[in-house]
């Protein structure tokens, strides 16, 4: 909100609105077109930044490039600890022993009885995380835990299987056993979430595109709250002709026009080390 209101100060106009076309006319971007409020309205432009998030790649096909992006769906909890169990100063805790989670005998004999329960039983990948959230007074934990990652395309709404939540809070009572009487008695979660948007080796896009004036910002995956700030630094730089840093060849769409990348994209894993 800070850069925004000093982009405001220095003239910047927002516009909000849906893009629905791009006029590109001798490889150039000419007008955008967008709908607000219902009413289509033309603007002329001779830029235009592509920074839509999980909508890379259907925003760069208004202007016929096509994007390698993928998109995860990653989901967070909020959930009150009524008992106060987890003491408010605690730092983000990350639990990366695989997991199977707790169930009596009588819990397990019926998730078996069904092969659309029965994964319940089998072990859970690492990675299960939380913290606190708030300030003084405040009871609420964000519980994290993607155990299954696999690409999809955006929706709005996102949703969540129904069993979320009970999954991700079972997993963390084997990481902090004082949890487990919520598995009784669970206040109401609030499940919430987004996507990762990634090209295949979880690297960023972030420079000029092959229409002249278009630009491209985005596949921060998980780390673009990290990441943003130098990611846009390093856009600006490309827009305003200003000097390049010599990393910024490594996060250009034209790196994929390498052979020799794309044989290091073979032995290259996108969800290395990631939450």
């Amino acid at each position: 909100m800070y850069l925004l209101e000093q982009a405001k100060a220095h003239g910047v106009q927002l516009i909000k609105g849906q893009v629905v076309g791009v006029d590109v006319a001798d490889n150039a971007i000419r007008t955008i077109h967008i709908t607000q409020d219902g009413e289509p309205v033309a603007i002329a432009a001779d830029t235009f930044i592509i920074a839509s998030g999980p909508l890379l790649r259907q925003t760069a096909q208004l202007i016929g490039v096509d994007l390698p992006i993928i998109n995860e769906l990653h989901g967070k909890i909020a959930f009150e600890d009524t008992l106060g169990i987890i003491p408010r100063d605690v730092p983000l805790m990350i639990w990366q022993d695989p997991i199977t989670l707790p169930w009596s005998d009588e819990e397990r004999e019926f998730l078996a009885e069904s092969a659309e329960t029965r994964w319940l039983l089998e072990p859970f990948p690492g990675g299960a995380h939380f913290r606190p959230e708030g300030g003084d007074g405040a009871t609420t934990l964000l519980l994290l835990w993607t155990y299954h990652i696999k690409t999809q395309e955006p929706v709005w709404p996102v949703r969540f299987e129904p069993e979320y939540a009970e999954v991700v809070v079972r997993g963390l009572s084997r990481m902090v056993p004082a949890l487990a009487p919520y598995l009784q008695r669970m206040s109401k979660p609030v499940v919430d979430g987004g996507y990762y948007c990634k090209t295949p080796e979880n690297r960023p896009l972030i420079g000029p595109l092959p229409v002249d004036g278009a630009y491209v910002i985005g596949a921060l995956s998980g780390y673009g709250i990290m990441a943003s700030m130098a990611a846009g630094e390093l856009l600006a730089a490309h827009v305003s002709g200003a000097n390049l840093p010599d990393y910024a060849p490594a996060f250009l769409l034209s790196r994929y026009d390498d052979p020799a990348y794309h044989a290091l994209l073979e032995n290259w894993d996108a969800g290395a080390g990631q939450l």
